[in-house]
Protein backbone atom coordinates (compact mmCIF):
# COMPACT_ATOMS: atom_id res chain seq x y z
CA UNK A 1 0.00 0.00 0.00
CA UNK A 2 1.32 3.45 -0.67
CA UNK A 3 0.42 6.44 1.58
CA UNK A 4 -0.20 9.58 0.12
CA UNK A 5 1.79 12.88 0.95
CA UNK A 6 0.11 16.24 1.07
CA UNK A 7 3.23 17.66 0.35
CA UNK A 8 6.12 16.37 -2.77
CA UNK A 9 9.41 17.38 -0.81
CA UNK A 10 11.43 15.60 -3.05
CA UNK A 11 9.79 18.13 -5.94
CA UNK A 12 10.45 20.89 -3.75
CA UNK A 13 13.97 20.00 -3.42
CA UNK A 14 15.02 19.36 -7.27
CA UNK A 15 13.15 23.14 -7.97
CA UNK A 16 15.15 24.78 -5.83
CA UNK A 17 18.28 23.17 -6.55
CA UNK A 18 17.51 23.44 -10.19
CA UNK A 19 16.64 27.51 -9.38
CA UNK A 20 19.88 28.03 -7.21
CA UNK A 21 21.62 26.60 -10.17
CA UNK A 22 20.24 28.99 -12.87
CA UNK A 23 20.91 31.92 -10.95
CA UNK A 24 23.88 31.76 -9.85
CA UNK A 25 25.52 28.84 -11.83
CA UNK A 26 26.94 27.50 -8.70
CA UNK A 27 26.24 23.91 -7.65
CA UNK A 28 23.69 23.44 -5.65
CA UNK A 29 23.22 20.65 -2.93
CA UNK A 30 20.82 19.68 0.11
CA UNK A 31 22.10 19.72 3.92
CA UNK A 32 21.79 16.17 4.75
CA UNK A 33 22.96 15.16 8.49
CA UNK A 34 21.84 11.59 8.05
CA UNK A 35 24.39 10.81 5.22
CA UNK A 36 27.81 11.04 6.40
CA UNK A 37 31.35 11.82 4.68
CA UNK A 38 29.78 12.66 1.44
CA UNK A 39 32.53 15.03 0.12
CA UNK A 40 31.54 18.33 -0.44
CA UNK A 41 31.78 20.41 -3.92
CA UNK A 42 34.63 22.31 -4.80
CA UNK A 43 34.18 25.84 -4.10
CA UNK A 44 31.98 28.38 -4.68
CA UNK A 45 29.18 26.53 -3.93
CA UNK A 46 25.31 26.87 -2.27
CA UNK A 47 23.43 24.53 0.17
CA UNK A 48 20.04 24.56 1.67
CA UNK A 49 17.79 22.46 4.07
CA UNK A 50 14.34 23.22 4.70
CA UNK A 51 13.87 24.40 8.54
CA UNK A 52 10.07 24.57 8.74
CA UNK A 53 8.93 22.10 6.14
CA UNK A 54 5.06 23.65 6.48
CA UNK A 55 3.72 26.06 8.53
CA UNK A 56 -0.26 25.86 8.15
CA UNK A 57 -1.50 29.60 7.73
CA UNK A 58 -4.78 29.19 7.25
CA UNK A 59 -8.10 27.00 7.53
CA UNK A 60 -7.76 24.76 4.75
CA UNK A 61 -10.34 24.08 1.78
CA UNK A 62 -12.42 20.99 1.32
CA UNK A 63 -13.56 20.46 -3.01
CA UNK A 64 -15.61 18.07 -4.17
CA UNK A 65 -13.99 16.02 -7.03
CA UNK A 66 -16.18 13.70 -8.18
CA UNK A 67 -18.16 10.79 -6.54
CA UNK A 68 -17.15 10.33 -3.32
CA UNK A 69 -14.08 11.87 -3.50
CA UNK A 70 -12.48 15.05 -2.15
CA UNK A 71 -9.43 16.93 -1.92
CA UNK A 72 -8.46 19.21 1.24
CA UNK A 73 -5.77 21.36 0.52
CA UNK A 74 -4.34 25.28 1.79
CA UNK A 75 -1.35 26.88 1.98
CA UNK A 76 1.88 26.53 4.04
CA UNK A 77 4.80 28.47 4.55
CA UNK A 78 8.37 26.95 4.40
CA UNK A 79 11.50 28.65 5.59
CA UNK A 80 14.81 27.34 3.90
CA UNK A 81 17.91 27.81 5.21
CA UNK A 82 20.25 28.76 2.38
CA UNK A 83 24.16 28.64 2.51
CA UNK A 84 26.93 29.64 0.12
CA UNK A 85 31.07 28.53 0.83
CA UNK A 86 33.33 30.17 -0.99
CA UNK A 87 37.29 31.24 -1.03
CA UNK A 88 36.66 34.27 0.28
CA UNK A 89 34.39 36.59 2.62
CA UNK A 90 33.47 38.58 -1.16
CA UNK A 91 32.71 35.60 -3.31
CA UNK A 92 30.32 34.54 -0.39
CA UNK A 93 28.35 37.55 -0.04
CA UNK A 94 28.76 37.94 -4.13
CA UNK A 95 27.22 35.01 -4.88
CA UNK A 96 24.09 35.42 -2.13
CA UNK A 97 23.58 38.57 -2.50
CA UNK A 98 23.10 37.10 -6.55
CA UNK A 99 20.69 34.30 -5.18
CA UNK A 100 18.88 37.39 -3.01
CA UNK A 101 18.32 39.49 -6.26
CA UNK A 102 17.53 36.41 -8.01
CA UNK A 103 14.44 35.38 -5.95
CA UNK A 104 12.63 39.21 -6.85
CA UNK A 105 12.89 38.30 -10.60
CA UNK A 106 10.20 37.19 -12.39
CA UNK A 107 12.05 34.31 -14.47
CA UNK A 108 13.35 32.72 -11.00
CA UNK A 109 9.85 33.22 -9.50
CA UNK A 110 7.91 32.01 -12.21
CA UNK A 111 9.72 28.68 -12.71
CA UNK A 112 9.50 27.96 -9.06
CA UNK A 113 5.56 28.54 -9.27
CA UNK A 114 5.40 25.82 -11.91
CA UNK A 115 6.76 23.86 -9.24
CA UNK A 116 4.10 24.69 -6.74
CA UNK A 117 6.34 27.43 -4.57
CA UNK A 118 5.70 31.09 -4.10
CA UNK A 119 8.65 33.34 -2.55
CA UNK A 120 6.89 34.86 0.27
CA UNK A 121 9.92 36.58 2.31
CA UNK A 122 13.64 37.30 1.13
CA UNK A 123 15.43 37.44 4.31
CA UNK A 124 19.27 39.45 4.83
CA UNK A 125 22.44 38.09 3.85
CA UNK A 126 24.28 37.22 6.84
CA UNK A 127 28.36 36.74 7.84
CA UNK A 128 27.78 32.77 8.68
CA UNK A 129 31.65 32.70 9.59
CA UNK A 130 31.54 35.68 12.03
CA UNK A 131 28.66 34.55 13.47
CA UNK A 132 30.06 30.93 14.22
CA UNK A 133 33.82 32.03 14.46
CA UNK A 134 34.90 30.11 11.96
CA UNK A 135 37.39 32.27 10.14
CA UNK A 136 39.08 29.49 8.10
CA UNK A 137 35.76 28.82 5.94
CA UNK A 138 34.16 32.13 4.22
CA UNK A 139 30.25 31.59 3.92
CA UNK A 140 27.24 33.61 4.25
CA UNK A 141 23.67 32.75 5.47
CA UNK A 142 19.96 33.81 4.36
CA UNK A 143 16.62 32.33 5.17
CA UNK A 144 13.97 32.68 2.55
CA UNK A 145 10.00 32.14 3.27
CA UNK A 146 8.08 29.99 0.79
CA UNK A 147 4.49 29.31 0.00
CA UNK A 148 3.43 25.69 -0.69
CA UNK A 149 0.21 23.74 -0.85
CA UNK A 150 -0.67 21.12 0.83
CA UNK A 151 -3.05 18.73 -1.18
CA UNK A 152 -4.61 15.35 0.30
CA UNK A 153 -7.21 13.33 -1.43
CA UNK A 154 -9.72 11.59 0.46
CA UNK A 155 -12.30 9.11 -0.25
CA UNK A 156 -15.21 9.01 1.69
CA UNK A 157 -16.84 5.86 0.48
CA UNK A 158 -20.37 5.25 0.09
CA UNK A 159 -22.98 3.60 2.05
CA UNK A 160 -24.21 0.81 0.52
CA UNK A 161 -27.15 -0.40 2.51
CA UNK A 162 -28.82 0.79 5.31
CA UNK A 163 -31.32 -1.30 7.91
CA UNK A 164 -33.95 1.28 9.28
CA UNK A 165 -36.54 -0.01 11.66
CA UNK A 166 -38.93 1.32 14.10
CA UNK A 167 -41.69 2.11 15.92
CA UNK A 168 -44.62 4.30 16.62
CA UNK A 169 -46.30 4.60 20.38
CA UNK A 170 -50.17 6.17 18.77
CA UNK A 171 -50.62 7.29 22.87
CA UNK A 172 -47.50 9.25 23.34
CA UNK A 173 -47.19 10.24 19.70
CA UNK A 174 -43.37 9.22 19.58
CA UNK A 175 -41.78 7.75 16.79
CA UNK A 176 -38.33 5.65 17.60
CA UNK A 177 -36.31 4.86 14.59
CA UNK A 178 -33.22 2.94 14.61
CA UNK A 179 -30.75 3.15 11.36
CA UNK A 180 -28.03 0.98 10.68
CA UNK A 181 -25.28 1.01 7.90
Amino acid sequence: MSVQTPIDYTAIRKALVAAVQSATELTCVEEEENIQNVPRPTLPYVSFKIITPGIKTSDDSIEYVSGTTFNRGGQRRMTVSFHCYAPSSDAAYKYMGLWQASLEMKAIQEALRKKGIAVWTIGNVADLSKLLNTGYEKRTHMDVQFGISSNLTEDLGAIETAKVDGSVDTVSQTKTVHISV
